[in-house]
């Protein structure tokens, strides 16, 4: 007994395995994640060493270049590039694709111990980082408030709103960018030091030595034990301005006599600006793995009672949500997959003129896709628009092994045969037929499962979701397909049918045999004129690999994400205020731009929004 006989004669067992799939496919719908992109590890791992004060000839000397003698010899590394800098060292190492980036940082690690040694003792540990874009920021926030300034902008920030944020499941850090920072200088005096016989290296030797938390042991009794903790950092300015430098003829030489300590705030490097208004921008990340569109709703939703706790003026605003262009696309592809199942729907029941038929067919088309969101979760993959484009090319050949059985059921009835024969016999006449149609289009996506490089891991879920929804389809056309024709296309159809519907009907079988006749006609003038028809053939093919040279190409489509970003270069030694300037021009021009469009497009409810940064 094959697997249809089997299905046909337990309809009731075939039905429970189709809705348990179904409800397994639905459980895990709700436990995918939703994301704009596939997860792709790029293998790509920096190295990062600073050395304060060198300059870039002596860094690449000294650091850069036994960097890269050690790491050269690291397990699968194609191509090692660096760029020496003004006290900073990169060292970028490119790998295999599918090598694994954890063991590949294990390795570097142990590759830089042997050469600790060899490399000057003042430069910081070398920082090993491996690029991930799950880690790029998914919500940019603005704080902004016309009562503080930019230094109590920036505290509230990362005092106040970063740690309620990071407290978010699925956040994984939160951080500031603008403002302004405290910072507590001293301001040696060359003239008074020289008087004093004192070095720079004294005071910063002085100032390292007295700002120090040493732990200081324990004392116990009998019956009890205490932690001694010593407060050796400088908890004001007084402290720093009394310690002790030097001495000179018996007399204590304190960092007051020969520098000025000053309660300032740090150089500005970089403004931030929104709306034309100072403000501080709050970027947060999610975990490598945690769902983004839930982080995003989260953190939005917690906006609310985070405002309410801060001090009065300081307001929040959602500058960018990444969590909205996903949600456009997953709606834009979800729409066109439901578009794409009615339409299917329709051009069955235009064709094969009646009800039950073309919904017995149809139904192969969401218990394929809902049962492949199970195999989706158990792969590990995400609902994204390489997924989601993946299911909805694959909904107009997910119909087509079940319209060859039902059509080779109906074949089999018109010859006399009972229901559940014809059925049988239907789907068994070219059960083998229809698997080797799908194995033929497996054979075409599977081997892109083993592409190399950056295409066969961002197409990876494409593949995997064609595939599965493609072999469910033919289970379910030699199962569940043949079982429900067994007892519903046994049914007597209904005597009595409306006018409109006889006549639509009516109608349409006359259009396809007219349709029939012409295509008769075509295919014998072809016959006739073999020539014509392969050079014509052959002339488009060419046309088409003409096109194809010329037309370009991109690595990604062009999309609408609903928000743009312009990066503005200006000559290396550009001040500040020079940049802020031109940043604010620039923000003129688009705000003007933006109100000259609004007065025709009254009828447009977003409102536009600018921000802009100088660096």
């Amino acid at each position: 007994m094959n697997v249809t006989q089997l299905a046909i004669r337990r309809g009731v067992t075939t039905l429970m395995i189709t809705l348990i799939a179904v409800g397994f496919g639905l459980f895990s719908l709700a436990r995918l994640n939703l994301d704009l992109y596939p997860k792709l590890d790029f293998p790509l791992i920096a190295v990062i060493t600073q050395y304060t004060g060198v300059g870039p000839y002596d860094m690449e000397t000294v650091v850069t270049r036994p960097i890269e003698e050690a790491l050269a010899g690291v397990k699968n590394v194609t191509k090692v590039s660096s760029t020496s800098a003004q006290g900073l060292s990169l060292v970028m190492l490119e790998f295999d694709w599918g090598t694994d980036i954890d063991q590949a940082k294990i390795d570097i690690r142990d590759n830089l111990d042997f050469i600790n040694a060899y490399l000057p003792p003042d430069i910081t540990k070398p920082m090993i980082f491996a690029f991930d874009p799950s880690t790029q920021p998914i919500l940019y926030l603005s704080v902004e408030s016309d009562l503080h300034g930019q230094a109590e902008l920036r505290r509230i920030s990362e005092q106040d709103i970063e740690p309620r944020i990071e407290r978010i499941p699925g956040v994984a850090a939160a951080f500031t960018y603008g403002g302004m920072r405290r910072e507590i200088r001293v301001m040696a005096d060359p003239e008074r030091m020289k008087a004093s016989k004192v070095s720079i290296d004294q005071v910063v030797a002085a100032l390292q030595r007295n700002n120090l938390q040493v732990p200081s042991g324990w004392i116990d009794n009998p019956r009890q034990e205490f932690t001694i903790q010593t407060e050796g950092e400088f908890q004001s300015l007084e402290e720093i301005e009394n310690t002790e430098v030097s001495a000179m003829r018996g007399s204590p030489i304190r960092v007051r006599d020969v520098a000025t300590v000053v309660d300032g705030f740090a150089e500005q490097r970089q403004k931030v600006w929104n709306n034309g208004k100072l403000a501080v921008l709050l970027m947060v990340q999610k975990q490598s793995d945690a769902n983004t569109v839930n982080v995003c709703r989260a953190v939005t939703g917690s906006l609310r009672e985070i405002e309410s706790e801060l001090p009065r003026g300081v307001r929040l605003t959602i500058f960018m949500d990444q969590a909205d262009f996903i949600n456009r696309s997953m709606s834009n592809l979800g729409n066109t997959a439901l578009q794409a199942i009615a339409l299917t729907f329709l051009v069955l029941l235009f064709f094969l003129r009646n009800l039950r038929s073309s919904l017995i067919v149809a139904v192969s088309i969401p218990v394929s896709m809902v049962v492949t969101f199970a195999v989706m979760d158990e792969a590990g993959l995400t609902l994204n628009i390489v997924s989601m484009a993946g299911l909805a090319l694959a909904v107009g050949m997910l119909v087509d092994n079940s319209i060859v059985v039902l059509e080779s059921i109906y074949r089999n009835r018109e010859e006399g045969k009972g229901i559940a024969e014809a059925a049988e016999s239907g789907a068994k006449e070219v059960a083998m037929a229809i698997t080797a149609s799908t194995l033929t289009t497996l054979v075409v996506f599977v081997p892109v499962l083993f592409v190399p490089g950056i295409a066969g891991e961002l197409f990876n879920d494409m593949v995997v979701t064609i595939c599965f929804s493609l072999t469910i389809s033919l289970l379910v056309a030699l199962t569940l397909i043949p079982s429900m024709a067994s007892r519903f296309l046994g049914l007597r159809e209904r005597a009595h049918r409306s006018k409109l519907i006889a006549g639509t009907m009516s109608r349409a079988a006359a259009w396809l045999d007219a349709l029939q006749h012409w295509y008769a006609g075509a295919l014998a003038w072809a016959l006739r004129h073999k020539k014509i028809v392969i050079g014509g053939a052959f002339a488009v093919f060419v046309l088409s690999i003409v096109l194809l040279v010329t037309m370009g190409g991109d690595f990604l489509p062009q999309s609408d994400a609903g928000f743009v970003s312009m990066s503005v270069d200006r000559s290396p030694g550009t001040s500040l205020p020079s940049m802020e300037q031109t940043s604010r021009e620039i923000d003129r021009i688009i705000r003007a731009a933006s109100r000259r469009s609004d007065t025709w497009r009254r009828g447009r409810t977003r409102k536009s929004r600018s921000s802009c940064c100088s660096e």
